[in-house]
């Protein structure tokens, strides 16, 4: 369970509050989405959970406040946001990126056959393994946001906070994410922002929205459904209740 209380995330500029007083409780081996428009605070909220924020308030995950366990949350968290090859990084290989993020749960400084293992089979499961002795600056987006997910994957976390992960797939990839990450809710708990609210609906339990650094709706998926108002006031814009596959969606009617 992920619980947070009174959580607030300032900017570096004075007076910019990017977190305003958050309250919520994340339910455990599901998958919540994050929406709202843009610098509503989504990737806030997520890199805040990571502990890659100073934040007031707290953070708890096992009933630890994350501040105090650092090292614990290395273990059992993994996040992984949008990522662009850039002069730091261009020569290096997939693999090598896959190695490094199984740092905190690695056995000693040097690669394992453990690790190896982990990397081949994460690797499979997104089919990236053909690209594992590739360059980053020789990947299609499509083939980077993979590569970013396995990432996350190869150290085994028991919660996953994914920051846009959608990006750059096409449909087929999104219908593809959409079915593995509620397949890894059997036993992760998930967090995930997206811009793609037709995506989130279809592939999330629960849902947070946020406008301008605030809550308007925490809940499960159906609720806000039956309360598109919440979504409405987020996008300032109307949705429509649809239904697909046996079940319903709400989707952006776009006005001419």
């Amino acid at each position: 369970m992920i619980s947070i209380k009174s959580l607030r995330v300032f900017y570096k500029q004075p007076g910019i509050e990017a977190l305003q007083g958050i309250s919520l409780e994340l339910p455990a081996n599901n998958v919540t989405c994050v929406v709202g428009p843009n610098a509503s605070g989504k990737t806030t909220l997520l890199k805040a959970i990571a502990g890659m924020l100073n934040y007031e308030g707290s953070i708890y995950i096992d009933g630890k406040e994350i501040r105090n366990y650092m090292n614990y949350l290395r273990k059992i968290l993994s996040y992984a946001g949008n990522i662009e090859p850039s002069a730091d990084y261009l020569g290096a290989r997939v693999i090598d990126v896959l190695l490094a993020s199984r740092y905190p749960v690695a056995r000693g400084f040097s690669d394992t056959r453990e690790d190896l293992e982990e990397i081949h089979r994460v690797s499979r499961i997104l089919n990236i393994e053909h690209l594992l002795h590739r360059k980053l600056s020789e990947l299609s987006s499509g083939e980077l946001q993979r590569v970013v997910i396995a990432s996350a994957l190869v150290k085994n976390p028991r919660i996953l906070l994914l920051d846009e992960p959608d990006n750059h797939l096409d449909v087929a990839g999104k219908l593809w994410l959409s079915k593995y990450l509620n397949k890894l809710s059997e036993t992760l708990t998930i967090v995930v922002s997206t811009h793609d609210v037709v995506f989130a609906f279809h592939t999330c339990d629960y849902f947070v929205v946020l406008s301008s650094g605030k809550i308007l709706y925490h809940g499960w998926r159906d609720d806000l459904i039956q309360s598109k108002d919440y979504i409405e006031q987020a996008y300032k814009t109307p949705f429509i209740k649809v239904e697909a596959n046996g079940k319903f969606i709400l989707i952006p009617l776009y006005e001419t």
